[in-house]
């Protein structure tokens, strides 16, 4: 009867704990998300831009991912590198960064620098350690002729292969300050002509075999709705 008594108290008291350690790793993940939503609006405001812009590259890398067939862990970096990607602007100056007229080349070495500037700022983030990834190699290019490590190939981590097509979509078809937007086909026709230069080939035909659907659920909605969608996938993702 003790033995019985005794092994109760301590699956109660086993439960407890796990429940309590859910508990605080769930708080912990929204904690770390909320930072994310911040650090992510800091940098785009900072350029020209909305958060509209994160919201759906990060939505995009998850619909990708999920055509692939990554797992939670591979998604998870996937979202968090997409949100954060241009957060090395933080520590560009305004005088490079709202130039309205062309950059000269030292101010594009200074531009340039961004990539290496996220990559210290995150680095140190333990949470945020699978998003370097994108944060460092988002300019990076297939034939090697990108910034900030001239990568060539397959040297580009996927996460940045992925990526780099989704943020240069989203710049073509999206109204900007100093540009209008283009039609789904300009862009895709761009995205196409620059397929094993800029863009891992592989990955353009993939997105081209989905964009209807990319398209449908990222650009013709609202951007409530847009953040509702986004807010489904994380759950999923993340668990949170």
């Amino acid at each position: 009867m003790i033995i019985e008594t005794l092994l109760t108290i301590s699956a109660v008291s086993i439960a407890g704990w796990i429940h309590t350690k859910n508990k605080m790793n769930a708080l912990k993940l929204e904690y770390n998300i909320k930072i994310a939503r911040t650090l992510g609006r800091a940098a785009s405001l900072r350029d020209h831009d909305t958060e509209a812009h994160n919201l759906r590259v990060a939505y995009m890398s998850a619909l990708l991912g999920s055509k692939l067939k990554f797992s939670k862990s591979h998604l998870q970096a996937l979202m968090k590198g997409a949100f954060l990607h241009d957060i090395g602007k933080i520590g560009i100056p305004d005088c490079i960064l709202l130039k309205n007229g062309k950059l000269d080349e030292s101010e594009w070495e200074m531009m340039r620098l961004h990539p290496i500037l996220g990559k210290d700022f995150i680095g140190s983030m333990p949470w945020f350690k699978d998003a370097v990834d994108i944060i460092l190699y988002h300019h990076e290019k297939f034939d090697g002729s990108g910034y900030p490590n001239g990568l060539q190939g397959e040297e580009i981590p996927l996460n940045a292969r992925i990526f780099a097509v989704l943020d240069v979509f989203d710049a073509l078809v999206s109204k900007r300050p100093y540009k209008d937007s283009m039609s789904m086909a300009e862009a895709l026709k761009i995205i196409k002509e620059e397929s094993n230069t800029h863009f891992d080939p592989k990955i353009v035909d993939l997105f081209c075999d989905n964009i209807e659907n990319i398209y449908k659920k990222v650009y013709q909605c609202s951007e409530e709705k847009l953040q509702e969608q986004l807010i489904e996938k994380r759950k999923d993702v993340f668990g949170l």
